[in-house]
């Protein structure tokens, strides 16, 4: 029998983040207290595990890490966007059919929010509207970057550019406190299907920037960049592919 995710209705919050489970950054901590109540008055808090899809087409991740997957014909699997704590995701409409399905890739909670009363709230009241739009916009940015990776950057390069973007993650303070720490939120089998390459290619390049004294392995979950200038250089596209010609 299937898992059924835990399911928590959210009642309409008395004016503060803390009754809703909505994540305290920006933008949500900047709604009013009205808006608050009328985006949040119907929402329901869902738990999932690992590879548990999410049963709606629009939410904010309260919690963990989300990602759209999608099955190519072949029986590959790639991970099309990443989602962490605070973002909004929206996959309504032929999107999702398109893109995939919305699953968690570890133990986290999402926030389910009513397409209907989105509509109304984003007509009733402009800090949601500015809200959906910067949230829209900060991914969108995200999907660019990640789409370039993917078609122009070699393998290192794009995990060095992976490795960037969960240094951009919102951070537990409590776990990290080294700036050049980065926490990896995920496990290795899904950077390799969020940037187009085998868990092995993934695992042998970890080990090498090792070996060039790069990055360290403090723990399994954690990457220390030792050459931070070198690694933004890899990112930026500074690891080429060796030619093989002769001259």
């Amino acid at each position: 029998m299937d898992k059924v995710p835990s399911v928590l209705t959210i009642e309409a919050p008395d004016h503060s983040l803390e009754t809703t489970g909505l994540p305290d950054r920006l933008p949500w901590n900047r709604l009013s207290a009205e808006s608050l109540c009328d985006l949040l008055g119907p929402a329901t808090l869902v738990s999932l595990s690992r590879d548990e899809e999410v049963g709606s087409d629009i939410g904010i991740v309260v919690s963990g890490a989300f990602a759209v997957q999608r099955e190519l014909s072949d029986g590959r699997r790639v991970l099309c966007s990443l989602f962490h704590e605070g973002d909004l995701v929206d996959v309504r409409r032929s999107e999702r059919i398109r893109q995939g399905r919305l699953i968690a890739l570890k133990d986290s909670e999402f926030l389910m929010l009513d397409e209907d009363q989105i509509e109304t709230c984003i007509k009733r009241h402009s800090d949601i509207a500015g809200a959906f739009i910067t949230q829209q916009g900060t991914h969108f940015a995200r999907m660019r970057d990640h789409v370039t990776d993917l078609a122009c950057k070699t393998p290192f390069e794009r995990l060095a550019s992976v490795l960037f973007e969960f240094k951009r993650w919102p951070r537990r303070q409590s776990k990290i406190r080294d700036a050049d720490t980065v926490h990896i939120p995920i496990m290795r089998i899904d950077i390799a299907d969020y940037i187009g390459v085998k868990p092995e290619t993934v695992s042998r390049a970890i080990r090498k920037l090792e070996q060039e004294k790069r990055i360290a392995i403090p723990r399994s979950d954690q990457v220390f960049m030792i050459d931070v200038p070198a690694m933004r250089q890899i990112a930026n596209g500074g690891r080429p592919r060796q030619s093989t010609r002769r001259a």
